[in-house]
């Protein structure tokens, strides 16, 4: 997997992340692999990221970094903030994909077994 964006540090807390349309597909993949794993985080991205205008959302306001973290393989334990810098188009397909992953996983939700 060709991983297009660009991780640097802008100060010794600031994590920048440069990205583009060209790394959404990075973005599926990772959720994918463990769904389950990112299922919370994806459904608090779902639910404030069009609060922000989307462009404008905080992953590290609301602890949904994870799945950047792992997409980019870098590591957010030393720094006090996540910004990421892209084109808005960007942020519109990544909400639509967040949405679609959403939607995944409450049809996975309906669809399990009640074991009680």
């Amino acid at each position: 997997m060709i991983i297009m964006a660009t991780i640097r540090t802008e100060n010794e807390r600031d994590l920048v992340v440069e990205a583009d349309l060209s790394d959404l597909q990075s973005f599926i993949d990772e959720a994918m692999r463990d769904l389950d794993h990112y299922k919370d985080e994806i459904a608090v991205i779902y639910d404030k990221m069009p609060k922000f205008d989307y462009i404008y959302f905080c992953f590290y306001a609301y602890s949904t970094y994870r799945l950047l973290e792992a997409t980019f393989d870098f590591d957010t334990s030393h720094v006090g903030h996540i910004r990421v810098v892209a084109p808005d188009e960007f942020f519109y397909a990544f909400y639509g994909m967040i949405a679609t992953l959403h939607a995944q996983i409450s049809v996975d939700e309906t669809r399990k077994p009640d074991v009680s």
